[in-house]
């Protein structure tokens, strides 16, 4: 049985594509969150998680790729227990499977909130028997993923900047090192605190440690069934100062009032705290992204100065005028940071009445409160170069002026769903069978903000801002709300279990489109063959089931922004007779004509069993295509305000999906062996004007698949003035011998001209994965158990640029590959010579930092052990198991040395919060 929308149905009978996860599949991997648990598990589900920044993850997920380009955006809806939810607030051991509706035929049910696919989530109910008491406990440790080589030899650093400073055209005497200073570090005493080589690396990323623990009592008697676990998470982060703990409870309830009335509740809380360092720049001082902050000042310290003097002040800097990036350590343990405290509560419940036979109802009620209130103190701090100057002092350096700073902001969604079905089901003659529901939805959406903002807090340690003074105070609100009215229905009938037929509506009425736009209409149909029923087949033993099946559907995207189609005005303040007054002015134009973005899909499957089912497996074809896009009218920018909010741009998604699997058992050893893989095309069909965007080598045009890069091509490295001097003129007068070389593809009138100008710019593939794809092995002998997760993606290709990769990027201590770096005629045809922050020959748009973001990582590797049942009863315990894990223990990747390729970002610096490997150990314990 497999759960979809609004019911559950028999896999076999299932006409849509539709993947599922059960929870002893899921389980196997110790995750703080769902969705890290769902990646490569299901075909066409793409799951990319950022970084380990815990309780800030940033996972993306799309399901059968990126269906729109406009603010819709491509998530897909996520319901728990029925109803709209975050799964990052469910804790995994609570969860009783996935299903994952990726077409049209099976999605559809849920019209204008399921255009980029549905992930249902059901939680685990208890069972009528004996009292269950479960425990499940894990300590891991988490170290990053991979390393970066780095040259932290502070007499070579120097040496290579000097050199560095030289190419690039930059003032030794004001900028360099002083050969002096080089040869002092060069011939001091090793762990002379003066003259250090010194790695950051170690002072700001560290192994942390993380915790969980899970308690669950479930049970039933007498018609009444019910579960409540409480769950406790305490993770570390590998970065310092950084952390999150979680605390979380579920109550699920289900009990019968009598025979034809069922009533029960889904009850889940949680509550959480996430903690990390400040951002000691201006601008917005909570939404800035403080950890990448923290590393990328990491990337931009020196190896000849430490954290600290010898007389235990915070250090930034050996010699004046040699700048790097402000201090982290001192920034990290001066006081302040930031802190996140949330609270999520996802609360329903249900009664469900059988009303004759056949004729069932079902009416849910929920309500989702999720409360965040953020703070950021940031504190003024204060470090000295290490080494002193004539007078024998050493230069102070002062971050964020000389007060401490407050930001305050509160955050509060409330979101009320009510929905009603009615379910009719009936077998006519033994042959015909006829399922039938009809039902109805409404949901309610608020959002509020309010904040604050002052200096002058008098420590570092204080979180109100009642202490702080009022002069220069600012203040921020505001709030949205939205409605969706909805209609729904189904038609499920099959003869003799041969022949299925699917047939659903959606009538969806949003409050953010205008009046006369606001309903739309989403059908969809579906049938299916099970081919292996037909008497024809019936004595072939080795086939075991073999069903056709093809769908056919439409679906719509409500995602558009809150008021698109109103003309807004916006708070301003202007001098009116010399004093400051309060205006309003409207900033953007509307459009009260726009209407729903449309998606059609169409999939066709074949789904397998052979050898009583011990071989099987599922292919899919399938073509989503999104029409009306709604988008802003592209205008020139002397109109003065935003454009109006338009339809107009069609995206589209084909792709393939494969899964093949086999399980056996053989005396007491069982195993199972399972893998997908996963292939789509992305294509903008109609977009309009293309647009360039030059800073990271983008490019939005029809025919080519969604922001594609579009940058020069790198063709290897000058060797000698008369390569310049006779070849294509360079994009840069500064270009000089071992400065890189690029393709003369193109001029204004589409063939070389001589000379490397914006017009060679090229279409380069790799915006978008050739194929995805993950296999398991499982194995099981008595007591003991093995499972092998694997996951990869083939032919995705990043942009990488600045700090962590580029060499002296405010003076960042360059990679190990550097020292591989042109260094005269013949040298080198693939690294350029060495060079010093934004130098132009070397920094543009191009190819060479283009880089293979395939990998191959082994996700999970759990081995455990199940005490046997003999041994227990004496206790009077019924299942003790122990395990040890590791996740992401093995990368195989060509990416850059000592970055992690997994990453959502097309374009990205080096320098990111990194991927975790961890190593556990756990006990499950059932009383």
């Amino acid at each position: 049985v497999v759960v979809v929308g609004y019911g559950t149905q028999k896999k076999v009978n299932l006409t849509g594509a539709v993947g599922s996860v059960d929870a002893a599949d899921l389980t196997k991997r110790v995750s703080p969150n769902a969705s890290s648990m769902l990646q490569g598990r299901v075909p066409g589900l793409q799951i990319v998680q950022n970084s380990a920044n815990p309780g800030a993850e940033q996972a993306a997920i799309q399901i059968r790729g990126q269906g729109t380009f406009s603010d819709a955006g491509s998530n897909p809806l996520v319901l728990i227990d029925g109803v709209e939810g975050d799964m990052n607030k469910v804790n995994p051991n609570m969860i009783e499977n996935i299903t994952v509706l990726k077409d049209a035929a099976s999605a559809s049910i849920y019209g204008s909130r399921a255009a980029n696919g549905v992930i249902l989530i059901t939680t685990k109910n208890g069972t009528e028997g004996r009292l269950n008491i479960d425990y499940n406990f894990n300590m891991a440790w988490q170290s990053p993923t991979t390393k970066q080589d780095r040259i932290t030899n502070s007499a070579e650093y120097m040496t290579l900047f000097n050199k560095a400073l030289t190419h690039t055209g930059g003032d030794i005497a004001t900028k360099g090192y002083k050969q002096e200073w080089i040869d002092a570090y060069k011939n001091a005493a090793p762990g002379d605190p003066m003259y250090p080589n010194h790695d950051w690396y170690d002072d700001i990323i560290k192994t942390a440690p993380m915790q969980q623990h899970f308690l669950s009592v479930n049970g039933g008697k007498n018609g009444t069934t019910y579960n409540f676990g409480l769950g406790y998470l305490d993770q570390d982060g590998m970065v310092i100062k950084t952390g999150y703990k979680r605390y979380d409870a579920q109550m699920n309830l289900k009990t019968n009032l009598g025979g034809r009335v069922t009533f029960g509740t889904n009850i889940n809380f949680s509550k959480s705290q996430r903690h990390s360092t400040s951002y000691t720049s201006g601008g917005n001082q909570i939404d800035n992204n403080e950890t990448e902050d923290m590393i990328l000042c990491m990337y931009a310290q020196g190896p000849y100065y430490t954290p600290y003097l010898p007389d235990g002040r915070f250090c930034t800097g050996g010699y004046s005028g040699r700048g790097h990036n402000k201090a982290p350590l001192a920034v990290a343990y001066s006081g302040g940071g930031k802190k996140f405290d949330e609270n999520y509560v996802l609360g329903s419940a249900f009664a469900k009445v059988k009303i004759i036979d056949g004729l069932d109802a079902e009416v849910k009620a929920s309500v989702r409160y999720n409360q965040l209130q953020s703070k950021c103190l940031t504190v003024s701090v204060k470090a000295y170069k290490l080494h002193p100057d004539e007078f024998g002092n050493h230069e102070e350096s002062t971050y964020n002026s000389d007060v401490n700073t407050l930001t305050v902001r509160q955050e509060t969604e409330m979101q009320y769903t009510l929905y009603g079905t009615l379910n009719y089901k009936k077998t006519f003659a033994d042959k015909h069978n006829l399922n039938v529901m009809l039902g109805y939805n409404q949901e309610n959406f608020k959002y509020d903000k309010i904040g604050g903002y002052r200096t002058g807090v008098p420590t570092n340690t204080h979180w109100e801002l009642d202490v702080a003074s009022t002069a220069g105070q600012t203040n921020e609100g505001g709030a949205y709300e939205w409605a969706i009215q909805s209609y729904f229905g189904r038609l499920n009938y099959d003869f003799m279990g041969k022949y299925l037929f699917e047939a659903s509506f959606r009538y969806d009425g949003t409050s953010r489109l205008a009046s006369g736009k606001r309903w739309g209409l989403f059908p969809s149909f579906s049938a299916g063959w099970r081919v292996s029923e037909e008497n024809f087949l019936k004595n072939v033993e080795w086939i075991s089931n073999l069903k056709v099946r093809g769908s056919w559907g439409q679906l719509g995207n409500q995602n558009i922004g809150n008021y698109p189609y109103q003309d807004l005005l916006t708070a301003v303040k202007y001098n009116f007779g010399g004093q400051v007054s309060q205006g309003f002015t409207q900033d953007a134009l509307s459009n009260p004509e726009i209407k729903w973005e449309t998606t059609t899909a169409v999939d066709f499957g074949v789904d397998f069993g052979f050898f009583n089912n011990r071989l099987f497996g599922s292919i899919d074809w399938y073509k989503k295509t999104t029409k009306d896009i709604l988008r802003e009218l592209q205008v020139p920018t002397h109109i003065g305000v935003s454009a109006p909010m338009v339809n107009d741009g069609t995206m589209e998604n084909k792709g393939w999906e494969f899964v093949l699997g086999h399980e056996n058992r053989i005396g007491n050893f069982t195993y199972s062996i399972s893998a997908n893989l996963e292939t789509y095309r992305n294509k903008l069909v109609k977009f309009g004007a293309r647009e360039i965007n030059s800073s990271n080598g983008t490019i939005k045009q029809e025919g080519l698949p969604w922001s594609s890069y579009y940058m020069y091509v790198f063709d290897g490295i000058y060797q000698n003035q008369s390569e310049i001097d006779n070849g294509p003129k360079p994009l840069s007068n500064l270009t000089q011998p071992g400065d890189m070389k690029y393709k003369d593809i193109s001029g204004p009138d589409g063939v070389p001209d001589g000379k490397i100008t914006p017009d060679d710019r090229v279409v380069v593939d790799g915006a978008f994965p050739k194929f995805n794809y993950g296999f398991t092995i499982n194995a099981a002998y008595k007591g003991f158990d093995l499972s092998l997760f694997f996951q990869g993606v083939e032919g995705k290709k990043i942009y990488v640029k600045e700090w962590g990769i580029a060499p002296f990027r405010q003076a960042s201590v360059p990679s190990t590959f550097w020292r591989g770096a042109w260094d005269g005629e013949g040298t080198s045809n693939s690294i350029p010579h060495i060079f010093n922050d934004n130098y132009a020959p070397n920094t543009a748009v191009s190819t060479w930092w283009l880089q293979d973001g395939s990998y191959l990582r082994m996700k999970n590797i759990q081995i455990g052990y199940t005490l046997p049942k003999a041994w227990l009863s004496k206790i009077h315990f019924q299942n003790v198991r122990i395990y040890f894990s590791g996740d992401n223990l093995l990368t195989f990747t060509d990416f850059f040395q000592g970055l992690d390729p997994e990453r959502t970002a097309q374009n990205s610096r080096g320098a990111i919060y990194p991927q975790a490997k961890v190593v556990s150990f756990g006990l499950k314990v059932t009383l």
